[in-house]
């Protein structure tokens, strides 16, 4: 095969599609994925205007760029950081990027134009960022509604529990047994109200003052178990800490997702039962997956998709105390962290809670 045929070749089965223009902007030589991108064919292109393929609002531009490019021919790209856009045979337009090259021959210079179709991409793209316009929004509702969380409902839970209060002091012996068990009720039952409004004033905090750092997670562990001394010697939980790395993340989010998940395995025990965890973790490709093993009471398949949603409780509140907005924290902690977050878990057979944070 000789060099013309060698040229051809390469020329054909480029993945973009190929114009080549003289300095003028004649087009000379077209590839066949551009008959694929523009609906035309080759005959009615060569010797038509590369303006041909480009809408007629650009027109003027684009011959200012002709003669500017014709003047410093160097390869460079286009479209990359500005939308350019190419019109089709049938006058629809589609979003494009060029990268432009020179060909020096021994007569003159011409120039190739390889096109690229992005349209699916920048599709893409706007998609995303209506999503994420549509989440800064849910984001700024959930910040307004936890300023009114911790003002406006607050206040009237505090005037409820001070006159609970009151009730139960000044007149604990006007009150019959009943009086007092629904004013005791009144009492608990605002207190819970209002740990649930400060949990969920918590969680909209999450990742707000965030600093990024690395965290050595073996020190982040010990750490926390120094400060879980009593209820780890209250319940005689054997934990076992596997190697860790250092990673990069936001050591405060850090340090409430390991807390959370440890506390868990210590409560979600059968009766009698002495807690065991394990913590380990594996580097998986561009991320470190953590395995937390325990041998508590264990999950049911159908509702290990269930556990991560905002105040969901499986068990009653008389069996394991709590809020319900733990396993919610550590799923919002860890989606900050570009990772994922899931168990896997049997009844009396106890649970692994995995979750990994991307290596960035």
């Amino acid at each position: 095969m000789d060099s013309v045929e060698t040229y051809r070749a390469v020329f054909e089965s480029s993945p973009d599609g190929l114009i080549v223009a003289d300095q003028g902007g004649k087009i000379v030589l077209v590839n066949n994925q551009i008959i694929a991108l523009f609906g035309y064919e080759k005959d009615e292109l060569i010797g038509q205007h590369i303006e041909m393929v480009i809408p007629q609002r650009y027109h003027h531009h684009h011959s200012q760029h002709l003669n500017n490019y014709a003047s410093n021919p160097t390869p460079r790209e286009m479209g990359a950081k500005k939308e350019l856009w190419a019109t089709k045979k049938d006058g629809s337009e589609f979003a494009v990027e060029i990268s432009l090259s020179p060909i020096q021959l021994k007569d003159r210079v011409l120039f190739s134009a390889a096109i690229r179709d992005v349209s699916a991409r920048k599709k893409i793209e706007t998609e995303i960022h209506i999503q994420n316009k549509q989440l800064q929004i849910q984001n700024n509702e959930l910040e307004q509604f936890a300023y009114i969380s911790s003002h406006d409902l607050q206040e009237p839970l505090h005037s409820l529990m001070s006159f609970a209060e009151l009730l139960k002091t000044e007149y604990a012996t006007k009150l019959d047994q009943n009086a007092a068990a629904y004013i005791n009720y009144i009492s608990l039952s605002s207190m819970r109200m209002r740990d649930l409004i400060k949990a969920l004033l918590e969680y909209s905090r999450i990742g707000k003052e965030r600093e990024f750092s690395l965290v050595d997670c073996n020190q982040l562990i010990t750490e926390i178990l120094s400060n879980m001394t009593q209820s780890i010697t209250e319940t005689k939980a054997i934990i076992t800490v596997d190697t860790l790395p250092i990673i990069k993340g936001f050591e405060i989010e850090l340090r409430q997702l390991f807390q959370n998940l440890i506390s868990n395995a210590i409560k979600y025990v059968a009766k009698g039962v002495r807690p065991k965890l394990n913590i380990s973790a594996t580097k998986k490709g561009h991320e470190w997956q953590f395995a937390l093993s325990d041998n508590g009471i264990g999950i049911a398949k159908e509702d290990q998709d269930k556990i991560f949603i905002i105040f969901k409780r499986l068990h009653n509140r008389n069996e394991y105390e709590g809020s319900g907005i733990g396993l919610s924290y550590c799923k919002k902690i860890v989606e900050l962290h570009q990772g994922t977050i899931w168990v896997d878990s049997k009844i009396n057979e106890g649970s692994v809670f995995n979750f990994t944070i991307n290596i960035f």
